[in-house]
Parts: C-alpha cells; structure tokens; sequence
C-alpha cells in the first residue's frame, strides 16, 4: 500500500480562470443615450413637482397665517389685566413693557416685555401670560420698602424731589403714586443724593445699619424710630415718636435694641420718658429723662363758668313792647341775679404751662447696662 497523501489540484490555471471570467456584451450606441435621457428627464420631473409642492405649501401657508392668524380681529390684544400690589401705575407698565393695545396677541415678545417690566426699580417679580384669544395677563410683585431716604438737612420727603423709598435690601425707588403707608415711614436723613439713582443699591455700612434698625423695630409699639441721622458716619442718631433722642452703634444693632428695652421696663412703673440715651456705652449708659406732668384731678379747684340768662331775639323784643304798649299793665321785671364764683387763688399745677423745648428738663442718670 502507497503511503502517498492524495492533494488537492487544480483542473485549470490561471490563465483558464481569466478566459472563463469574462463576458461579452455587445451594447448599441443609439440605445444606451435613449435609457440616459429618459433618466434625466425623470429626474427633472421630480425635482419640479417636489419644487412645486413646496412653493405652493409655503404661499399658501403664509396666506392662510395671514389671513386667519396676523390679520384676524379676533387676536387683536383688547384686554390687558394688570396686578400688583404697590403703586406702579398702568402707564408705567404698558411703557416699559412695550405693549401696545390693538397689536397681534402672538406679536408681542413676552420675554422682551417681562426684560423692561423687571427693569423697573419697584418690581421684585415679573409674570407675564398670553391667553387667547385677546388677553394678557401681568402679575408683578413690587418691593416693599421700608424708609424715605433725604438728603442731609431734610425730614420731610414729601417737599424734596430728590428723595427716595428704600427697601430691606438698600434698593431706592421712586415712586409716582404716593400710599398712605409711606406716610408713616421713617426717614434716613443724612445721605449723598447725588451718587444716587432709581434702582441702585447702597452698600454703606451706615445705610445697612439704619435698615436693620427698621426692620427689626417695625412691629415694636414701645418705640418707633421716625428720624435716623447717618451723616455721622460712626454711629445713628434716632428721633423717636416720643422726640427722645437715642444713639445706636453700627454693630449688633439687635443687642443694642434689648438694652433699650431693659431700660424701658426700668421706667415703666415710674412713667418718666427718656430725653437722650446713647447705646454705644455698654454700662452705665448716660440717659436724660423728662419728669411726667402731674395732673390734678380735684374738680373743686377748677372755676365754675358764669351763667348769662339767654336773650330773646329783636324781634320777640319789639313784638313783647308793642304789647305792653297797647295794654298798658306790663312790668319790668327784675334781671336775674347772678352769684361770681372767683377763680382758686392758686393755680393749679397742671394748667403750667409747658416749655417749648425740652432742652429745659434734662436730667443726668447713667444706666447700668
């Protein structure tokens, strides 16, 4: 037996498996130009209907848009609901918002009007929504300020134009309509107006201390500051409602505000009122005090009034002589007679009267803080 593998071989070579690979095709020239013109001309039919379509899809869109959409009445903004809670006023709103009434409700750039609405120095929060047809709705919550701001030498806002509303985060404000709230605000005298303008914050440490005293005092019925001078720069001289005079620090203005209020609870059983404290000492504050006015509740001292008899008018006068004149038989009639009480000899201590400044009273005491 042969110990010889068997192979694999090939039947043909290379030159074989060339010849066998090829195919002979014999194509016209006439035919061949025919397929490829009908190909153009497809191509070229598809092209101009897609075209077609949409040019046509486009116009008639526009037209329809047109039509029904940017020209209809209907959308036209009619209703402008406005809400607030301060005293920005309509015109205001519809100005800087760029709004304009009887305009295309889908014109109207929300976002670009909400960008001028919260511009304005009074809004804290700005919401503005488009409902249809023709409504818009504008919510704004406005910053609530806390105290007047005027410049040194000035306490009454209402005669200077310069002066601002100020709120719990130093932002000023004006504002054209003034509440009856803000009448009652206290005032922060003091400041350099010129380096103000509506929507700035101030950042002086003065100014934050001056806030934090508002604020923290608002709800407070002992005492109310009405008047807070800064130009000192060190401290803030405060005129109360009672016109006391009190100093505060810059720092820890809330531990200050319990050394007042110990002090109060102090004279509270006393009923004396505090002329000038100063908080910047922590012992032994120098305070001044007014001594209460005494009033007498003795009615027997006070004068009793005279008592006149009533006189008849002129003509009940004449009508009464012309008829004693005809019956001859009238009288005179004695006057009736009145007692004179004089006046207590001495005057009573509360009809005193009371000094024009309160300069005159002053009395030293130091409280142990």
């Amino acid at each position: 037996m042969s110990n010889t593998r068997a192979r694999n071989r090939r039947v043909s070579n290379t030159r074989q498996r060339k010849q066998q690979q090829l195919l002979e095709v014999t194509v016209r020239h006439d035919v061949a130009v025919s397929q490829r013109n009908r190909t153009i001309l497809a191509f070229s039919f598809k092209f101009l209907l897609i075209a077609g379509l949409g040019i046509g899809a486009y116009v008639g869109g526009k037209t329809a848009l047109k039509k029904f959409l940017w020209e209809n009445p209907d959308y036209f903004l009619s209703d402008l609901r406005i809400s607030t809670d301060g005293a920005i006023t309509r015109e205001q709103i519809v100005s800087a918002g760029g709004i304009m009434m009887g305009s295309n409700i889908f014109k109207i750039d929300l976002a670009k009007a909400r960008e001028g609405l919260i511009r304005l120095p009074q809004a804290e929060r700005v919401e503005i929504q488009r409902v249809l047809p023709n409504r818009l709705n504008v919510t704004i919550n406005e910053r609530r300020p806390l105290a007047w701001v005027c410049a040194k030498g000035e306490t009454n806002p209402l005669d200077s134009e310069k002066s601002f509303l100020i709120d719990a985060h130093g932002i000023v404000m004006h504002s054209k309509t003034v509440l009856p709230e803000y009448l009652h605000m206290p005032v922060i005298t003091g400041v350099e107006m010129d380096n103000l303008a509506a929507g700035q914050r101030v950042h002086s440490l003065e100014m934050q201390a001056a806030l934090e005293l508002v604020r923290l005092n608002a709800d407070s019925t002992r005492f109310q500051a009405r008047l807070i001078d800064i130009s000192k720069g060190y401290c803030l001289k405060v005129l109360s409602q009672t016109r006391s005079e009190i100093t505060f620090g810059l720092d820890r203005v809330d531990l200050q505000l319990e050394r007042l209020n110990r002090l109060l609870d102090h004279l509270e059983p006393s009923h004396r009122g505090i002329q000038t404290v100063n908080l910047l000492v922590e012992r032994n504050m120098p305070v001044t005090f007014v001594d209460p006015v005494v009033e007498s509740d003795d009615a027997s001292e006070v004068p009793s009034a005279k008592v006149e008899p009533a006189k008849p008018p002129a003509a009940k006068q004449s009508a009464q002589k012309s008829a004693s004149g005809k019956s001859g038989s009238s009288k005179k009639e004695p006057a009736p007679k009145v007692k004179k009480e004089s006046a207590s000899p001495t005057r009573r201590k509360s009809e005193a009267p009371l000094p024009r400044s309160l300069d005159s009273i002053r009395k030293p005491f130091r409280a142990n803080g």
